[in-house]
């Protein structure tokens, strides 16, 4: 026996690598700025007594589940392997709340957006300050939604690939099967032919039995004797 050997076994990872973690940093990188621009947004709106729009309830909810979710599908891809189907569940329900989300942002404050971050539109520097936090969070929103929409493309492509090898593999473990059925009774038909040509070839049950010129000549031999 081996010590300080891992015996810990990870089932291969059907994901590209790069395009994997890739799409995940940008999750990730999306999800920690929205997160934190919410959270900005969320206190002052507090502070003041204003009521929180359901825009940034999607944004926080999006962002948050999203960090859960990469946190705990990287444990599971590192230890014991990630199921296409489980990711494919996980982002599914991830990308309709950043569609929501980010929908709602365009629809609510896509003309502020698009305006200019200068004294123009916004009055004094305070103003000016939230129009680029909005930008931020719209640029940083739609990375969000994109990065998930390509995810769940991703999960849908490997979960189908695996689906169609799984019942290539099927079906030729059950040609395997048929053949090595086959080869089992052809052996079996052959054996049975030996044993019959050997009964055929049994010269009889009697035992040992001379040859008739022998018998003959002791049958004299004694007589002479007598």
């Amino acid at each position: 026996m081996a010590f300080g050997r891992s015996t810990t076994k990870v089932a291969p990872s059907k994901y590209p690598k790069v395009l994997f973690h890739g799409l995940r940093s940008a999750q990730l990188l999306a999800s920690v700025v929205v997160g934190a621009v919410m959270f900005y947004f969320i206190y002052h709106l507090n502070h003041d007594h204003w009521q929180i729009p359901w825009t940034f309830i999607f944004f926080t909810v999006a962002s948050l589940f999203t960090i859960i979710a990469l946190c705990v599908t990287i444990v599971m891809h590192c230890c014991i392997g990630l199921n296409p189907r489980l990711n494919l569940t996980i982002n599914s329900t991830l990308w309709a709340v950043w569609a929501a989300a980010f929908g709602m942002l365009w629809w609510w404050a896509s003309k502020t957006i698009f305006n200019k971050c200068d004294v123009e539109h916004w009055s004094g520097e305070t103003g000016i300050m939230v129009c680029r936090i909005y930008k931020t969070l719209f640029a940083f929103g739609m990375l969000g939604f994109a990065s998930t929409t390509l995810a769940l493309a991703l999960d849908l492509y490997v979960f189908k690939k695996a689906t169609r090898l799984g019942k290539y593999n099927a079906m030729q473990d059950l040609d395997n099967k048929r053949t090595t059925a086959a080869f089992h009774d052809g052996d079996s038909q052959e054996n049975l032919a030996g044993l019959n040509a050997q009964e055929n070839r049994r010269p009889g049950q009697a035992g040992y039995a001379l040859p008739e010129e022998q018998f003959d000549d002791d049958t004299s031999y004694r007589g002479h004797h007598l």
